[in-house]
């Protein structure tokens, strides 16, 4: 069986942590690579790949990312800390786990004023996903005492999905 990898898409500081938790003890436990990805707005796609693009990069989300990668050393786990300019947020994720050749992307899709386009916007990236034969993973059963402390109960879920996914 080849070695997982894991996209842990960065967003509101909670979240990011409980993900960034949860997948360095399935890392710790079985062989998987963790990649954290940032995601950087740009004003104009033309500014992408240049020093205009990084401007909505901040001190605060260096020391954030610095933060996170204390996390997984706490874990003894390597974290591949990556940065995406985008024009487009839904495009440029699906590119990069395409480009990061990862298993499966744990990403968190905001709810919206509308309720349905929530579920619209899970199936749609879903499904972009399964294209490139990618896992989606939500964390959107996390019950509340999950939030700061993973449960092996989780882990071992999410290990079976990983595990069915190397089999298709």
């Amino acid at each position: 069986m080849s070695q997982s990898r894991l996209l842990i898409v960065m967003s509101d500081s909670a979240w990011t942590s409980a993900a960034l938790h949860l997948a360095c003890a399935m890392a710790r436990r079985r062989q998987t690579d963790i990649v954290l990805l940032k995601m950087v707005p740009v004003c104009h796609p033309v500014q992408l790949g240049t020093e205009a693009g990084a401007l909505n990069f901040t001190q605060e989300d260096a020391e954030i990312l610095n933060d996170m990668t204390a996390t997984a050393e706490d874990y003894g786990v390597c974290l591949d800390v990556q940065v995406c300019q985008y024009a487009n947020y839904w495009h440029a994720l699906v590119g990069a786990a395409e480009a990061l050749a990862v298993t499966a992307v744990i990403a968190h899709i905001s709810p919206t004023t509308l309720p349905y386009w929530h579920h619209i916007r899970r199936w749609l990236l879903y499904h972009q996903l399964a294209r490139q034969n990618q896992l989606l993973l939500t964390l959107d059963d996390l019950t509340p005492s999950l939030t700061w402390t993973p449960s092996l109960t989780m882990q071992h879920d999410l290990a079976v999905q990983l595990d069915r996914h190397h089999i298709h």
